[in-house]
């Protein structure tokens, strides 16, 4: 069978490809796609020319040669239906609908066991946002939010309105979200929060007790760390590609307020952690979060997977205007 397929092939040039699509192997499943998200953090890094060549792929993601070069396929949160089952796979899978981790493709084959069933109740589309909730299941942990503490959100894009959700639930003195977007702001507001336009007006210095950084910007890197106060802490969620921020040799906020950087990153748990935490359970975790959010409303954009170049060049040229761009394989 033929199967249409994703690929970067430079700095602002994606194409839509036409593949041949083996039948699934010993252990393995089809799976027809219905819906794929664009990440509008990583993968348009890669869109827009700043990703660092030769970059090493997260663990995760089992699909990709590393080191990361173009021509490349990327994409981590596709959702579909299993169509067929290789030997030794229990036929009962077939028909159901599962999230995976693998690149923007309308069919792909992998082992089962990374055919992350989707819960009941859950739709195709809000299944999607699942790579993303994890991300947020991950930043609150790292972030470990105590009672009456004041936090602030850099960066309001899905991953951040998802940790913004999931802070709401816990019983901080302040929560503020910080993005120079318009839309956004207004999607965390629903959530509770208070928010701010750093552009407009400067977030606070040295009163947070804790900030989690997901602008992807250097310049929100730097706004979050003046933000957090004596042994504040800082959870920096971004991957910024070339355009990495620095700490300056003597910048104040960071040298005498003893801030505590902590890299959070979800391949991977914190070790402290392990006791009774696992992947399995941040996973539960993260189909919770999908289950009482609905991110379903941050869906701006729906756009069959033929104009994938359409898209990409939509997320691009109108930040203001989207905030989650979905790719639909149906036809």
């Amino acid at each position: 069978m033929k199967r249409k397929a994703l690929w970067f092939e430079g700095p602002g040039n994606v194409m839509v490809r036409e593949e041949t699509q083996e039948p699934p192997g010993a252990g393995e499943v089809l799976i027809r796609s219905l819906v794929s998200a664009i990440s509008s953090g990583t993968e348009m890094l890669f869109y827009k020319g700043a990703l660092e060549e030769g970059s090493q792929v997260d663990a995760i993601l089992a699909d990709y040669h590393a080191p990361l070069r173009y021509p490349l396929r990327y994409g981590y949160a596709s959702v579909g239906r299993i169509e067929d089952a290789g030997a030794g796979v229990d036929r009962a899978h077939i028909g159901r609908l599962a999230f995976a981790f693998v690149p923007h493709a309308s069919a792909f084959c992998i082992p089962v066991e990374r055919a992350i069933p989707v819960p009941d109740g859950i739709s195709a589309d809000e299944a999607a946002f699942l790579a993303n909730a994890e991300t947020a299941v991950n930043l609150t942990l790292d972030a470990r939010p105590l009672l009456a503490e004041r936090a602030s959100i850099f960066g309001l894009g899905v991953v951040g309105l998802l940790t913004a959700g999931l802070l709401a639930r816990f019983p901080l003195a302040r929560l503020t979200g910080w993005d120079p977007l318009e839309k956004r702001r207004e999607a965390a507001a629903a959530l509770g929060l208070a928010t701010g336009d750093p552009l407009a007006v400067s977030p606070p210095r040295g009163t947070e007790d804790f900030a989690i950084e997901v602008s992807g910007s250097a310049k929100g890197f730097k706004q979050a760390l003046a933000s957090c106060g004596f042994s504040g802490r800082l959870v920096v969620g971004s991957w910024y590609g070339s355009r990495q921020p620095t700490i300056d040799a003597f910048d104040t906020a960071f040298h005498r307020n003893r801030v505590r950087i902590i890299g959070s990153q979800v391949s991977t748990l914190a070790p402290e952690l392990s006791g009774l935490w696992n992947v399995p359970r941040r996973m539960d975790a993260a189909w919770d979060a999908i289950r009482r959010l609905h991110p379903g409303q941050w869906i701006t954009h729906t756009i069959p997977f033929f104009r994938a170049a359409d898209a990409y060049r939509l997320v691009a040229a109108c930040a203001d205007d989207t905030l989650q761009v979905m790719l639909s394989h149906e036809t």
